[in-house]
């Protein structure tokens, strides 16, 4: 708290009780702090009954109430801190913490853990029976944070969120907490796991960029847990979309098929999907991928976007994205097959700055993009 406020990030303006102040019941950490709140104006000292009263807390919009855990399971479960130095992290405390972020309009709850332990034990496992100190609302918590990122808990299925905390616990822990998943009947027995991905995934290339109309989209490489919402997008297609991304009129999108489909194997392909909404409560809007041809140098490109979204220079940006990220992985160019009719594909193709060959057959374009070629401020078609 004292980093936060030496360095402005924290002001308490916005608060609607003890509005300017941060409002503690007891103080732990060094001597530098303790003589940073000696006297300070800004930090005011409570009974716990008023700092961890819900109804006090809620009253304060956009409340988050982040929370150490200890260990967090893959149905949600969690099990709190106990012993020396756990100030105020016990159950009591954390379910007050919990219930005023409840209270709060446009309040969140989020739980906070490394992956392993000091002794290179797991964090998150298949169950936290054997812990004490249970919190037994944890399968409502907003998120689940570790080093590896944000796993989003609240609306989801058991399913969802086992594979949303897999993603976040240690790469080398995955494989095993996918197959006891499987052994639990909490995964489907065909679950895909690409063990290689788990180190490869390109956190990085997260990015937020907005379009048109003020129209805020997050960018980042696709994850095994928007199989759900990658199903989804597929079903807000019309049928003439459908027809242009996948050249068949396909009717239904099994867990067979989009499984495969959202776990990539980053050595071969790339796939970024566009997000809109606020994190934890995002969807799926686009999606654009390429992978390696089998038997050639160059990598097939494909996207697609919601058509409520269309028109905003998304598709634009994501091909854009994609050659970027392609040249940093060595490749020479896309190609890509496009039906003749499907103009507005051709559109982003022209303007992606680079040169497009282009010969048709029965009906499709076959095309060929080298990031070589001279660029030009609007792709030229030969």
């Amino acid at each position: 708290m004292m980093d936060l406020n030496e360095s402005g990030a924290e002001s308490n303006r916005y608060k609607e009780v003890f509005r300017g102040k941060s409002h503690a019941s007891n103080a732990f950490g060094t001597s530098e702090m303790m003589d940073w709140l000696d006297g300070n104006p800004l930090v005011e000292f409570q009974g716990v009954d008023k700092v961890f009263s819900p109804t006090q807390i809620g009253k304060n919009p956009r409340f988050v109430a982040v929370m150490p855990a200890r260990k967090v399971d893959l149905s949600g479960r969690i099990a709190l801190h106990f012993g020396k130095g756990n100030v105020s992290a016990g159950p009591a405390e954390v379910v007050d913490l919990f219930h005023g972020a409840e209270l709060s309009c446009g309040g969140r709850t989020i739980f906070a853990l490394p992956s392993r332990n000091r002794k290179g034990e797991p964090n998150i496992r298949i169950s936290v029976e054997e812990f004490p100190n249970q919190f037994g609302m944890g399968p409502a918590a907003d998120m689940v944070i570790t080093e590896y990122g944000v796993a989003c808990l609240n609306g989801r299925s058991v399913r969802e969120r086992a594979q949303a905390l897999i993603e976040i616990a240690h790469p080398d822990d995955r494989p095993e907490l996918v197959e006891l998943g499987k052994k639990e009947k909490i995964l489907y027995p065909d679950q895909i796991f690409i063990a290689e991905s788990a180190h490869l995934y390109p956190a990085h290339i997260t990015t937020k960029h907005t379009f048109k109309g003020g129209v805020e989209v997050r960018i980042r490489a696709i994850k095994p847990s928007d199989e759900e919402e990658m199903r989804r997008l597929f079903y807000r297609f019309s049928d003439r979309a459908v027809y242009y991304r996948y050249f068949s009129p396909i009717k239904t999108m099994p867990h067979s098929k989009m499984q495969a489909y959202v776990n990539v194997d980053y050595r071969k392909a790339m796939s970024i999907v566009g997000l809109v909404g606020e994190s934890g409560q995002d969807r799926v809007i686009a999606e654009g991928r390429y992978v390696r041809e089998p038997h050639g140098p160059h990598a097939d490109l494909a996207f697609v976007v919601d058509e409520g979204y269309q028109g905003l220079g998304i598709a634009t940006y994501m091909y854009k994205m994609l050659i970027r990220l392609a040249k940093d992985q060595g490749l020479p160019g896309f190609t890509a097959s496009v039906l003749a009719t499907n103009q507005s594909m051709m559109k982003v193709l022209d303007k992606g700055g680079l040169p497009v060959k282009a010969s048709l057959e029965q009906g499709v374009y076959e095309l060929v993009i080298p990031f070589d070629a001279a660029p030009s401020p609007e792709g030229k078609r030969i």
